[in-house]
C-alpha cells in the first residue's frame, strides 16, 4: 500500500498524531511548508516517486540523505523500490503476449493506462492505446505467441517473445514502463526469424543450437 509520495511510511510517523497530519497523499499543503518532492511527484502525475523514470532523482536523494531530523539514510528510497516491485509483480507477461498474439482487443486494453504511448521503432510509428490496439488486432493472419525471456527493473519489465503464424515468425523485444501495474509506455523492436546460419560462420565451427 502506497503511503506517501517519497516513500516515508506515514503509518509509522510521529507527526500523524502530533500534528494531526493525514499524509501527503491526502493534503494539499504540508504543515512543514513546501515539499519539493511532493510538488515534483504530483506535477508528473505519479502516485509516488518510484513510478518516475528519473527515480531516484537528485531531489529525492537530497531529502533522504539530509541527515536528522528530516533524512532517513535512504530508507524511503528503498520503500519506493519495494512499492514499484509490488506493482510490477501484478503484471502477467504471458497473458499480455497471449492477448497480443490472439488479437484480443478487450483484454489487451486492460494492460494499458489510458494515456499510454506505444513505440514501434522499426517502422518509426507512435501510437495511442486505441491506435495500437487497432494496428495489432487488424493485422492480417492468425497468430500465436510465447514468452521466451523476461527481466524486471525498478520501473518496468523487458519481454522477449516469439510471435508466429503458419507463414511468418518474428521475435519481439518489448521494453515496458509500468505504472500501477499497467503499461504507461512500450518500446518494441521486431526481428525476423531465420533458421539459416551463414556459411562463413558454419566454417568457424563455433556455437551450438539454443534449443
Amino acid at each position: 500500500m502506497i503511503e506517501s509520495r517519497c516513500g516515508i511510511l506515514c503509518s509509522k510517523c510521529e507527526y500523524v498524531q502530533k500534528m494531526n497530519c493525514k499524509g501527503c497523499l491526502a493534503i494539499d499543503k504540508p504543515f512543514w511548508g513546501v515539499c519539493d518532492v511532493k510538488l515534483c511527484c504530483e506535477s508528473r502525475e505519479h502516485d509516488y516517486c518510484g513510478q518516475c523514470l528519473d527515480f531516484p532523482c537528485e531531489v529525492l536523494n537530497e531529502y533522504s540523505y539530509a541527515g536528522e531530523p528530516d533524512g532517513d539514510d535512504g530508507k524511503r528510497i528503498e520503500t519506493c523500490r519495494k512499492w514499484a516491485v509490488a506493482e510490477i509483480n501484478t503484471f502477467n507477461p504471458a497473458k499480455f503476449i497471449a492477448a497480443v498474439a490472439g488479437q484480443d482487443a478487450d483484454t489487451l486494453r486492460n494492460f494499458f493506462t489510458p494515456e499510454a504511448i506505444i513505440y514501434w521503432h522499426d517502422s518509426n510509428e507512435q501510437f495511442t492505446v486505441a491506435e495500437y490496439i487497432r494496428a495489432n488486432c487488424e493485422y492480417p493472419d492468425t497468430w500465436n505467441g510465447e514468452v521466451i525471456h523476461t527481466a524486471k527493473n525498478s520501473i518496468g519489465m523487458f519481454i522477449v517473445s516469439k510471435i508466429f503464424s503458419n507463414d511468418v515468425t518474428v521475435f519481439v523485444t518489448s521494453i515496458l514502463t509500468l505504472t500501477n501495474g499497467k503499461i504507461s509506455r512500450a518500446d518494441e523492436y521486431y526481428a525476423d526469424f531465420n533458421n539459416d546460419i551463414p556459411q562463413w560462420r558454419k566454417n568457424m565451427n563455433i556455437g551450438k543450437p539454443i534449443s
